[in-house]
């Protein structure tokens, strides 16, 4: 018995590293990309001659790209978004409708960079966490609408230090 214990723990190291390996490369994509469908963070509003303005929020603008397929994997996407802070490429959000878009859309992410990490078993949340690039996966669990956030941890990190800045400290005694 110690024998077949010893041989099956011998047998599942090699798995264990290349699944080690093969998530690293996944997350290494991630950070390759750098973006969504071509769309690379840190590019320039003027690199792109297909959007149009949704939304503004501080020094963030939203935009869609008119024409872009809602196809990924075998899923629909029901809306994408594209947030540009101070000009600049910094996040992606990607919306689905209901548990058979969102769950083939978590799949092909999860294709694309590998399985990601989950907190809780009872929840539909994933994280991927690379040098450059975050990515979230969260589902309501009333809806099965996912919302994914694609980021750039750079310019995410330049916006929070200048909100940090130009927020003001409570006033002493409160």
């Amino acid at each position: 018995m110690k024998l077949f214990s010893t041989l099956l723990c011998l047998l599942a190291l090699p798995a264990a590293d290349l699944y080690a390996q093969d998530h690293a490369s996944s997350i290494q994509t991630l950070d390759e990309t750098y973006g969504f469908r071509g769309a690379r963070f840190e590019t320039d509003t003027s690199a792109y001659r297909d959007l149009a303005l949704a939304e503004k929020a501080g020094q963030t603008r939203y935009y869609r790209r008119t024409g872009e397929s809602k196809q990924l994997g075998s899923g629909q996407i029901a809306d994408i978004t594209y947030g540009f802070y101070k000009g600049k490429l910094a996040i992606v959000m990607l919306q689905t409708n209901g548990l058979s878009n969102s769950r083939a859309v978590l799949a092909e992410l999860q294709q694309q960079a590998g399985p990601g990490t989950r907190r809780s078993p009872y929840m539909q949340r994933y994280a991927w966490n690379g040098k450059r690039v975050h990515m979230s996966y969260d589902e309501n669990a009333m809806s099965s609408d996912a919302l994914i956030l694609i980021t750039c941890k750079k310019l995410k990190e330049q916006e929070l230090k200048q909100a940090l800045r130009t927020t003001r400290p409570f006033p002493a005694g409160t």
